[in-house]
């Protein structure tokens, strides 16, 4: 994966150390956490600990805004061979989660950095299908996703999330590179 992409309003980097503290004021918002599938960061030290062991993995990327000295916003992340049928993995296939600060919601930014990570994994990685999924009760992710060109194909019923300790059910989107290419001819 690259390191850096760009859209008109948002730059896609790769997570910093450097960035603990912002991460940890986003990510302590429990409606955060809640809706992505995790607790809220506890401190900055944790926040860290999550860029060092999670967030600094090929395909993770911090959503900033641009010119603003690419002060993280959310994060969106590219899992390549990942299962959204919980248990069929593909290597030419991905599944994307992203997540914004609060106060970054309703701007759109959560479409655009999306829709560039399905463009990018299309047209410069080449893969075949990208998931993205969104848990019940959260119709502005379900919004976001369904902007970005993916429709609905199952539902994942009756998991368990062992962070939260609580059953969930989640509803898979997908896009084929076909379904992707076609739209594009006919724009």
């Amino acid at each position: 994966m690259i390191g850096t992409l760009k859209t008109e309003r948002l730059v896609l980097r790769k997570w910093k150390e450097q960035d603990a503290e912002i991460l940890y004021k986003l990510a302590s918002d429990p409606d955060i956490g809640r809706g992505a599938g995790w607790l809220p960061h506890k401190d900055p030290g944790y926040s860290k600990a999550i860029i060092r062991s999670i967030l600094m993995d090929d395909g993770e990327y911090a959503i900033t805004l641009k010119g603003d000295q690419e002060i993280p916003i959310g994060s969106i992340g590219v899992r390549v061979g990942a299962s959204p049928k919980r248990g069929i993995a593909r290597e030419d296939e991905a599944e994307i989660g992203y997540w914004l600060g609060k106060n970054y919601w309703g701007n759109g930014y959560a479409t655009e950095a999306l829709s560039e990570l399905v463009r990018y994994s299309f047209v410069e990685v080449g893969l075949s299908r990208i998931w993205c999924g969104y848990f019940d009760g959260n119709e502005k992710s379900k919004s976001v996703i369904e902007r970005s060109g993916l429709k609905f194909h199952h539902r994942n019923e009756h998991l368990f999330n062992a962070m939260l300790k609580e059953y969930y059910n989640e509803t898979m989107m997908c896009v084929t590179a076909e379904e992707f290419f076609f739209k594009r001819i006919l724009k």
